[in-house]
């Protein structure tokens, strides 16, 4: 009786080995012989091992059959079994990361649009999906603590170059700003200004300047109206003969003007004969000068004129007896 006990205890716990077993195998696909393989290339794995899950969009759809690295060691080959119901995207790519805390790592199937890392591989094999490994906690705790000694070093040399003396230049610099910011704001006022009165006369200047070619549009039309007129001939005609006219006046002009010139010539010879006379008599060279400076020649001049005079007068009045006329 305590034998067939024994056997049928270790019946039970053998079953209930081999449905833990049945069940883990068909909970990972095992059991399945359709299953379709793929592969994925990528720089490293991490600790991504041979059954771990392969997942879509949160749902687990295969394992993890091998992990190997290509011939050429320039990427880690991932073998995987997937459900053959499953559509990949057309971008379809495999990304590794931690599935917990506790160290366990799966691969998921997502879009390249999802997820845009720069360090995807691209195999160059067909079939080969490109893969990529996102770091594990030990690398980002690491990372972290790398992160954390820069900000401590970045700190402290930030507390050696701000001090109450950097605050205080850093206040005053903030200050000059200010000033300089309000010495700008007054120049771009005044220039503005300035632009807008220099707008204004540019506005009267092109407002004049319309008015004055206004003006000579109104007058280049009437000058065409009179050249296209029946009397434009005639008139063009007076026109020439005035032309005429005014040639022969200049011609007359010019002719009168060398005479002129001729003149003045003959004038300017006799004022200098003239003055070479003045400048005689002031020395009392020559005949005119000696009679100018004898007062004794200057006496007698005067009477023998005076005695002319009066032989004149008295041959007026008494000619038969200064002229005596006989005809036989």
């Amino acid at each position: 009786m305590e034998r067939r006990r024994e056997a049928l205890v270790g019946l039970v716990v053998l079953l209930g080995i081999a449905v833990g077993v049945v069940g883990t195998i068909w909970l990972q696909g095992g059991l399945r012989r359709d299953m379709v393989e793929l592969r994925a290339a990528t720089a490293n794995v991490g600790q991504l091992v041979a059954g771990a899950a392969v997942r879509f969009r949160g749902v687990s759809v295969g394992r993890v059959d091998a992990v190997a690295v290509t011939p050429g060691g320039e990427a880690v080959m991932v073998h995987m079994s997937v459900r053959p119901e499953l559509v990949l995207p057309a971008d379809a790519a495999v990304l590794l990361a931690p599935e917990s805390v506790f160290g366990d790592w799966q691969a998921e199937i997502l879009s390249l649009t999802e997820l845009d890392l720069p360090y995807f591989v691209d195999y160059p094999e067909d079939g080969v999906l490109p893969g990529a490994a996102l770091p594990d906690f030990s690398r980002l705790t690491a990372t972290a603590d790398e992160i954390a000694r820069n900000l401590t070093v970045i700190s402290e040399r930030f507390q050696i170059a701000f001090t109450e003396q950097t605050a205080l230049q850093l206040r005053s610099a903030i200050e000059n700003i200010g000033e300089v910011s309000d010495g700008l704001s007054e120049i771009i006022a005044q220039q503005a200004a300035r632009f807008e009165d220099l707008s204004e006369g540019v506005n009267a200047s092109a407002a004049e300047l319309g008015a004055a070619a206004r003006v000579a549009r109104t007058s280049f039309e009437r000058i065409d109206s009179i050249i296209g007129s029946a009397g434009a001939g005639e008139m063009l005609g007076d026109a020439g003969a005035v032309l005429s006219n005014l040639r022969s006046l200049t011609d007359e002009l010019n002719s009168s003007l060398g005479d002129m010139r001729a003149a003045a010539q003959q004038a300017d010879t006799t004022f200098a004969r003239f003055d070479v006379l003045l400048a005689a008599a002031e020395t009392g060279d020559g005949s005119v000068g000696k009679l100018l400076g004898d007062p004794t020649l200057a006496e007698g001049a005067i009477e023998a004129v005076q005695e002319l005079r009066a032989l004149l007068a008295d041959i007026q009045e008494n000619p038969r007896r200064y002229l005596s006329f006989s005809i036989f």
